[in-house]
């Protein structure tokens, strides 16, 4: 888990571009406080830049820019491959040699023995990385991230140069990229609450899209999707008639945790109280490659109806975890609140949770963690999974938009009325995860509203394929949730909110095999009644209390409705008289969140766009 910066220059990469590069790193250097290191390529084409945290061996052997013998492929990693043992020892057995125990080297291996398709589709994990390749002719340079999107990388291209790093601000203090904001940044932001791929705040920096790898010879650059998740949710379903679907994620689940719990550092797990943590402690409890009592970190809040303590103790109780509880304060949140716009490499209304809890974590000496994130999307556990069914057929319909109203309101969604309704998929989906309407934000923003619309359907533009439209409601929620909501908002602000603090996040929810498994399961397994996500919870139904099984979900949520209103209002007031946005219309928006007419996403959503964008 690190950070990368590189300046790719199709003619000659000169002197001064040497001390930009180590301009870039030390922006990047809280991602990777262990060690650092450049390469500048015999071509006269590359500089590669690295900032390692160690996590994976811990020598210097596990330096990068690393390369293969020859010194003919260089590569910078960020991120882990859980398989990397199993590859490994692939290698070995055609006859490649290996100079540390790095997971980094199995990439540079890999791709001299496979090729870059035959790699990506065997590595199990996160990663972004670049990798330089002198071996062909001409030298070719490739740029790739994990198929969905858990690690960042951004780059911009101008006639003569690419630049690439770990986050926007590296680019930014590169000098390279004209600094010209993106206007259209803040309606994507405004609509969403983040800033959906591949555009960012920057107008001509992009963030190189999930599942993809950008290819640079010479001076030509391609981007080549090689995973498509929609593959999985079309393929014909499993269930119980033909398969024993709990028995097999069971398995799975067993299986995975053994590789997220590999690392040479200390590790730990995120406990929240919810089913999704809590099983992640029973399995990493029970595993036998732990040879220590698991070290659990939690958050609790002096307002009970917040807090999950009841929860966290029981399960750190019930497997004798290490237990770390942090309380959270309105005042710890105002005397971070610089620190967290810091870490906050592109806008977005979440993220302020992991901060802290990433924080904790790095206080008790943690470099790595396991998180539940991506559970919520990938089981179908947020409470309008139950009925999309029937508000897809109340919204496709047109009629009766009052009980579709009451219906989301009942689901406590953070929505509000929003004026999204054209009849397609994509104003479904807006109506349950949208921020503000077409409306108001044409309000904010003092622009003609048709530009509002015509960049909404950009983002839906993935919502128009046939192949999408057929999936089961419950299916299609499920890919709309995975690649609109945790890609660009919950995966991001994971992302630098933990690296902010030299932390490494891993998500066992999201391994590739497990996702493409729950893809295919038959929508029906997906949802019963009294039991939130029964796909997990009956697959870990012997190891679970049912106290956790059967709770009602909570959600990771800080009481930030009940802080704004007691301690925010100068701090807020005075944030929000700032913006360059219609200020008559945006007091107008505080004042029916004072009156508890809006939600605080909303009002938190215009501090940032003001602070941010």
């Amino acid at each position: 888990m690190c950070g990368i910066a590189g300046i790719y220059h199709f003619k000659f990469f000169s002197p001064p571009y040497t001390e930009v590069l180590y301009k870039m790193l030390k922006v990047l250097s809280h991602r990777g406080p262990d060690d650092r290191g450049v390469y500048f390529s015999a071509d006269k084409r590359l500089g590669l830049g690295h900032c390692r945290l160690s996590i994976i061996d811990l020598s210097s052997l596990g330096h990068q820019p690393m390369s293969n013998l020859s010194q003919t492929i260089w590569l910078a990693h960020n991120g882990e491959i859980y398989n990397y043992q199993q590859l490994r020892n692939e290698l070995k057995e055609a006859g490649y040699s290996f100079v540390s125990c790095a997971d980094t080297e199995v990439i540079i291996y890999g791709y001299q023995h496979w090729g870059i398709e035959g790699l990506l589709k065997r590595l199990k994990g996160m990663f972004a990385f670049a990798l330089y390749d002198c071996q062909s002719k001409p030298c070719r340079l490739i740029l790739a991230r994990d198929r969905f999107g858990i690690k960042p990388l951004y780059y911009y291209q101008s006639g003569e140069l690419i630049a690439f790093a770990s986050e926007v601000k590296a680019i930014s203090a590169s000098g390279l990229a004209p600094f010209k904001k993106n206007d259209k940044a803040k309606i994507n932001f405004l609509v969403l609450g983040s800033i959906p791929e591949p555009m960012s705040t920057l107008k001509d920096v992009f963030l190189l899209p999930a599942g993809t790898y950008m290819s640079v010879e010479g001076n030509q650059a391609r981007i080549v999707r090689y995973y498509e998740l929609l593959d999985s949710f079309s393929q014909p379903k499993l269930n119980l008639s033909n398969v024993n679907v709990y028995e097999d994620l069971r398995q799975k689940l067993e299986e995975l945790i053994d590789l997220y719990l590999i690392s040479d550092a200390p590790l730990g797990v995120f406990l929240s109280g919810g089913l999704d943590s809590s099983a992640l402690v029973a399995l990493a409890a029970r595993s036998k490659l732990r040879s220590k009592p698991l070290v659990t970190l939690s958050v609790i809040f002096e307002e009970k109806e917040f807090s999950e303590d009841l929860y966290q103790k029981i399960i750190s109780q019930k497997y004798n975890t290490e237990h770390y509880a942090l309380k959270i304060t309105s005042k710890d949140f105002y005397r971070e609140i610089d620190n967290i716009l810091d870490a906050m490499d592109q806008p977005t209304v979440d993220g302020i949770n992991t901060y802290f809890v990433s924080q904790a974590a790095k206080k008790t000496g943690l470099k790595a963690v396991l998180s539940g994130l991506g559970a919520d999307e990938v089981f179908c556990g947020y409470p309008w999974f139950k009925k999309i069914r029937w508000l897809k057929k109340i919204y496709r319909s047109g009629k009766f938009l009052g009980y579709f109203w009451d219906l989301i309101g009942s689901l406590n969604i953070r929505s509000q009325k929003l004026s999204y309704f054209k009849g397609d998929l994509l104003g479904l989906y807006l109506g349950l995860r949208g921020l503000f309407s077409p409306a108001q934000i044409a309000k904010l923003l003092e622009i003609d509203r048709k530009e509002i619309e015509m960049e909404i359907q950009k983002i839906g533009s993935l919502c128009q394929r046939s192949d999408i439209k057929k999936l089961d409601p419950i299916d299609w929620l499920s890919y709309m949730e995975i690649n609109f909501y945790l890609k660009n908002q919950l995966l991001k602000d994971t992302d630098f909110m933990s690296m902010y603090h030299a932390l490494e996040t891993r998500v066992p929810y999201l391994e590739h095999s497990l996702v493409e498994y729950i893809a295919r399961i038959d929508a029906d397994l997906k949802i019963k009644p009294n039991t939130p996500k029964p796909l997990l919870a009956k697959s870990l139904k012997d190891i679970l209390p049912t106290e956790i099984i059967f709770k009602r979900k909570q959600g990771f949520v800080f009481p930030w409705q009940v802080w704004f209103k007691k301690d925010g209002r100068g701090f807020l007031e005075e944030g929000l008289s700032n913006l360059s946005l219609n200020k008559k219309y945006v007091f107008a928006l505080w004042q029916k969140f004072q009156e508890g007419r809006l939600h605080w996403s909303r009002i938190w959503a215009l501090y940032v766009a003001g602070k941010k964008i």
